[in-house]
């Protein structure tokens, strides 16, 4: 698949590089780590495939609010895994907008390597540091961070789409700072891909302008220090 490098085509193309990693890699037992109230596969995808789904979050109110079609599991990827996990079940495990709010991604990759069957695929779709707007969230106190984000996007309600506070452990672009790290754990295959840009200063005049020319050149240069987001997929 060929992949863009701006960050509307990380988005887009998050969806058909999902599946098209369970269809390569022939996985039937999924899970998605965070996917709350939302989870991201759909019912005839799930279907076709003939995949055994479930959704995992650390807040049990959240996955109340998910549809009862799929299996359900409450627990913290990044910490202490539950007495009755099966250890090596899984031959897919992915997350999108979730591991910027982990403290210790160090301790949910391992979980993740754990949960995983031999050869399996661990895929997490992350925003970046350096990328100024994360840095920005991750410098602020959360009080007045929670007013910006909603001053651009007024759908980021708590009754719709809430704002956690974000830590961005191991969320960066760069794969000589992520794959050590995940080698380390144990995996044997890491790829990291960047993108670049962010949709959060279109409402400043100037400030959108400066933004985006500095996503511009950072792109250009192939900064990836300062991309916006990536993927991170790693192999048991």
């Amino acid at each position: 698949m060929n992949i863009g490098r701006d960050a509307e085509s990380g988005w887009r193309d998050l969806r058909p590089t999902i599946l098209g990693l369970i269809d390569s890699t022939g996985a039937r037992n999924v899970l998605e780590v965070g996917g709350g109230r939302f989870p991201f596969l759909q019912l005839d995808e799930i279907r076709e495939r003939g995949l055994e789904l479930t959704v995992n979050d650390v807040v049990e109110a959240e996955l109340k609010l998910a549809p009862d079609t799929f299996a359900k599991s409450c627990f913290d990827i990044a910490g202490n895994l539950p007495d009755d996990a099966e250890l090596g079940s899984f031959d897919f495990i992915f997350s999108r907008m979730v591991f910027e709010h982990v403290k210790d991604a160090r301790k949910a990759w391992s979980n993740i390597y754990h949960l995983l069957a031999p050869g399996g695929v661990g895929f997490a779709y992350v925003p970046t540091l350096w990328s100024p707007p994360f840095l920005f969230n991750r410098m602020t106190p959360e009080v007045l961070s929670a007013w910006v984000l909603k001053k651009i996007d007024p759908d980021r309600r708590a009754e719709r789409v809430p704002k956690f506070p974000a830590y961005y452990d191991l969320c960066r672009a760069n794969a000589k700072a992520v794959a050590p790290k995940l080698a380390e754990i144990g995996f044997r295959e890491v790829v990291v891909t960047p993108f670049f840009g962010t949709p959060y200063f279109p409402v400043v005049p100037v400030l959108k302008h400066v933004a985006r020319a500095f996503d511009r050149t950072v792109e250009a240069l192939d900064a990836r220090n300062f991309a916006s987001y990536a993927y991170i997929i790693a192999r048991k």
